[in-house]
C-alpha cells in the first residue's frame, strides 16, 4: 500500500521548520503546520473510508452472500450442479451431506453432522467428535428457507420446505412443510405434477 501523501512531504517541511527557527517564525510555522497536517489526515482518512465502503458494497453485494462455507472433508460434500446453497454453511465432521437437484437454500442456512460426546468434559468434550454416521441429504427440489439449521442424521425429502428459522432434528418427508423448534410439520405440498428423482438417490 502506499504511504500516506503527508508522510512524502516530511523532509521539506523538517527544512522549512529549521528555515523558520532562524528567522525566528517557528510559532507561527508549527500552528500552520499542524493545520496543514490536519487537513491532509482527515482526507486521506475519507478516502480510506470510501474504498472500504465500495469493497464491502461489492462483497455484500455478491460475493460474501454467494459463498458457502465448509468445515471439515470437503470431499464429503456433493452439491447438484443445479442446486442453489447461497452461504450456507456445511460441517461435515461427521458425516458426508449431499444437495439433490434444484434444492435450493436461503441465507445463513447451517447443515450440521458434527457433534460432540456430553459425557465426557473439558478437552474430551471438545474433540471427541464421532467419524461418521450422522449423514445429511437435501432431497430434489427442497426449499431450505434463510436461518434454518439442519442436525444430521437428517433426510430432507423431495420437494419439501423448512420454514425460515427452523432447527430440523429428524427426518422430513417429501412434500412436507415444517417449521419451528424443534421444526415439526405444518403442512403438506400436493406432489402430484412434482418430477420424479433418480432412482436410489432421492430422499423419501
Amino acid at each position: 500500500m502506499r504511504p500516506a501523501r503527508w508522510l512524502d512531504s516530511i523532509p521539506n517541511r523538517i527544512r522549512a521548520l529549521v528555515s523558520a527557527a532562524v528567522a525566528d517564525e517557528l510559532p507561527g510555522r508549527l500552528t500552520q503546520l499542524r493545520a496543514e497536517l490536519r487537513a491532509e489526515l482527515i482526507e486521506e482518512l475519507a478516502a480510506a473510508m470510501d474504498q472500504h465502503r465500495q469493497s464491502a458494497t461489492h462483497l455484500t453485494g455478491g460475493e460474501l452472500l454467494r459463498t458457502p462455507l465448509v468445515f471439515g472433508d470437503a470431499s464429503r460434500l456433493q452439491v447438484a450442479e443445479t442446486a442453489d446453497v447461497n452461504d450456507a454453511l456445511f460441517n461435515l465432521s461427521s458425516g458426508s451431506i449431499t444437495v439433490e437437484p434444484y434444492a435450493f437454500f436461503g441465507h445463513r442456512v447451517t447443515l450440521l453432522t458434527g457433534t460432540h460426546d456430553i459425557t465426557r468434559f473439558d478437552l474430551e468434550r471438545q474433540t471427541t467428535v464421532p467419524a461418521g454416521g450422522r449423514d445429511i441429504v437435501v432431497g430434489r427440489g427442497a426449499w431450505v428457507a434463510s436461518g434454518a439449521i439442519v442436525i444430521g442424521p437428517c433426510v430432507i425429502g423431495s420437494h419439501a420446505v423448512v420454514g425460515a428459522g427452523a432447527v430440523v432434528t429428524q427426518d422430513v418427508g417429501a412434500g412436507q412443510i415444517v417449521a419451528g423448534v424443534p421444526a415439526r410439520v405444518i403442512g403438506v405440498v400436493d406432489l402430484q405434477d412434482a418430477p420424479p428423482g433418480p432412482a436410489g438417490v432421492t430422499a423419501p
